[in-house]
């Protein structure tokens, strides 16, 4: 079971990465699949923390969001997701599986809540393996979106799958990867948001 999280009292956009790929790779250590693993997660968010909505990479949804640029031959788009902290993670997961998806670009949630006017203390990225897009890295538009606000907004990417990779600015204490899956990590994720910068 998941440790016990206590809230970081943050307002979290959390983003889900809903591709095919999430739906077939395996999490090391588990007999999750990332997309399995990434729900689970974004439940014990939507638990614990009063101010977290989850959105997922998506395309084609009437509404979505869209970047303006594609990758690996997806347009990235990112939608809201119908999830609640009181839905079975089965439920979470079979609402997330169908969806249209889009490419994974780990900058695309800033650049959303950027557009949108959306108030976010932290970003937290669930992938199965880390990508982007154009030409906005990550860090580029985290740092966009912190001047256009004055929120000292955070970054988490969480690579369910991905053995190694680095998204985070080593020299940001605001910036944070998570390599592979541990009921713990929640909890990890809530005590970095709660660390002042």
């Amino acid at each position: 079971g998941f440790e016990s999280v206590e809230p970081g009292g943050q307002r979290v956009l959390v983003a889900l990465d809903v591709s095919g790929s999430m739906a077939l790779s395996g999490v090391a250590g588990s007999s999750l699949t990332a997309r399995e693993a990434a729900a689970a997660m974004a439940l014990v968010t939507l638990a614990t923390e009063s101010e977290a909505h989850v959105v997922g990479f998506t395309a084609g949804l009437p509404g979505a969001w869209r970047s303006g640029h594609g990758v690996r031959g997806y347009e990235v788009g990112i939608s809201p997701l119908p999830l609640s902290p009181r839905q079975r993670l089965g439920d979470a997961v079979a609402s997330v599986a169908n969806l249209p998806f889009g490419g994974t670009d780990c900058a695309a949630p800033m650049l959303y809540a950027l557009e949108r006017g959306l108030m976010v203390d932290a970003f937290v990225v669930y992938t199965d393996s880390e990508t982007w897009a154009g030409d906005v890295q990550p860090v580029e538009a985290l740092r966009r979106y912190r001047q256009a606000t004055g929120i000292p907004a955070r970054l988490v990417v969480v690579g369910l799958v991905s053995n190694g990779f680095s998204i985070a600015d080593p020299t940001d204490a605001g910036m944070l990867d998570v390599v592979g899956f541990d009921a713990a990590a929640p909890a990890l994720i809530a005590d970095f948001l709660r660390e002042p910068l």
